[in-house]
């Protein structure tokens, strides 16, 4: 026991050595992180299914230095696949920040089944098809120092929002998930932290023919706020990072005063 807290004291120190992936990459939450990362001479391997978004990220940054994987979460063998490239490209990976995701919103019975099955298959076993495939990299990475697990949730995985059942299912799937994995990997050298952002200006919800209402009480953050947050966070101690007091409030009033929130709730619906 004394042994895995200085383990743990000892790699919080310091950053493990390794490139980063970075999932969900060709827009939003990914692209503003690759290019914080390479801005500070990060090595990233840039993940998604969407290539053409790739090769505009990738002009984004430091001298247009990313290695791109065209890969699709839910195809467990092409992550792995995916992974053995990027080591072969750019050595060792010691961090992850898995952002890949899809939104559908509307009334419960207006949303297809398909687009509830497809928020499932991406959101959350997406991302366990994504630690299962980068956790023995940064297992090895550990050795090193303090190697990293962001896994991107929502303030909609925390409670659950009219027009949004689908999404916050999937995003309260990956809570669970993230929570349960930062117990597993407790003392092992890699750390998990959980992103919990309000909502986000990203192409994602711009795409949408209309805003749930609940949206109405929070104000739209920009990707790279949230990725402010998301970076004076992640080598804290904690598994949530929450962007906002609002966000912060809403954890806290859920647990606390539940009926409370409620009532927040359905004024704004």
């Amino acid at each position: 026991m004394v042994a895995d807290r200085v383990r743990d004291m000892l790699a919080g120190m310091r950053r493990a050595k390794g490139a980063w992936v970075i999932t969900g990459a060709a827009s939003g939450f990914g692209r503003e992180v690759a290019r914080r990362l390479s801005a500070r001479g990060e090595s990233v391997a840039l993940w998604d299914r969407n290539r053409v978004g790739l090769e505009e990220t990738r002009s984004l940054l430091e001298g247009g230095r990313a290695h791109l994987e065209e890969v699709d979460v839910t195809d467990p063998a092409s992550l792995a696949e995916a992974r053995a490239r990027s080591e072969e490209a750019l050595g060792a990976i010691g961090h992850v920040f898995h952002s890949a995701g899809v939104l559908a919103v509307g009334p419960v019975e207006e949303v297809s089944a398909e687009d509830h099955r497809r928020m499932l298959e991406v959101n959350a076993l997406g991302t366990v098809h994504v630690t299962q495939a980068l956790l023995p990299s940064l297992r090895r990475a550990a050795t090193s120092g303090r190697a990293t697990l962001t896994l991107v949730a929502s303030v909609a995985g925390l409670r659950g929002f009219p027009q949004l059942a689908g999404y916050s299912a999937s995003k309260f799937a990956v809570v669970g998930f993230a929570q349960a994995l930062s117990d597993e990997l407790h003392g092992s050298g890699v750390a998990v932290k959980l992103l919990c952002p309000p909502p986000g200006d990203t192409p994602m919800v711009r795409d949408l023919a209309e805003l749930p209402p609940v949206y109405a009480l929070s104000p739209m953050f920009s990707a790279e706020e949230i990725v402010d947050a998301w970076l004076r966070e992640v080598d804290r101690p904690g598994l949530h990072a929450l962007v906002d007091l609002r966000s912060k409030a809403l954890w806290r009033v859920a647990r606390y005063a539940p009926r409370l929130l409620d009532l927040i709730v359905r004024r704004a619906r």
